[in-house]
């Protein structure tokens, strides 16, 4: 019995990695604070600091959010305003002169928080399964047979780091 239940706990460890296998990083990882892809092509989804032409922070919008097309030779583009609207836009609030929450349109019930550091380098915090990370990436497994704007959504995968260690949090939505 405890064979059988720790095997199970490592394919569930395993099987969110390999679902990844040969997705690409962002070829700019500047200021890049998390980045989405998804199963339906490699195309990604980039959240990064929201500079002004004089280096700092905007404050107003804290957060940009781009794309870089993958399956189109990495072309880098602002998202549509359908995505925008329904699905990686993101808003965010004003917590402190150091921190912003933010939530993702199509997600608003998982809040993340930015944490702007000068030295250590900002940050995104959220919590899943009551596990609090540093977001590095996230992946999101649609259903299949949905597309468009009816696309539906099985589960998400987080990855980041909840101190030195790093962490993979899956978290499953329920229609």
């Amino acid at each position: 019995m405890k064979h059988t239940l720790l095997l199970v706990c490592l394919i569930n460890l395993i099987l969110p990695v390999l679902a990844q296998s040969g997705y690409p990083k962002p070829s700019n990882m500047t200021d890049v604070l998390f980045y989405i892809q998804h199963n339906r092509g490699h195309n990604t989804y980039i959240y990064a600091l929201n500079r002004l032409d004089d280096g700092n922070i905007n404050k107003k919008d804290p957060i940009e959010v781009y794309r870089e097309l993958f399956d189109e030779d990495g072309k880098i583009k602002p998202l549509s305003v359908i995505q925008r609207n329904f699905a990686y836009g993101i808003s965010t609030q004003v917590v402190d002169s150091d921190t912003y929450e933010a939530s993702i349109v199509s997600l608003p019930s998982q809040k993340f928080f930015l944490h702007i550091k000068s030295h250590k380098g900002s940050y995104v915090e959220t919590t899943v399964n009551n596990v609090k990370m540093r977001v590095e990436r996230i992946f999101i497994q649609q259903k299949e047979g949905t597309s468009g704007l009816g696309t539906k959504v099985d589960h998400i995968i987080f990855y980041g780091k909840a101190g030195h260690r790093s962490v993979v949090e899956k978290l499953v939505i329920k229609d």
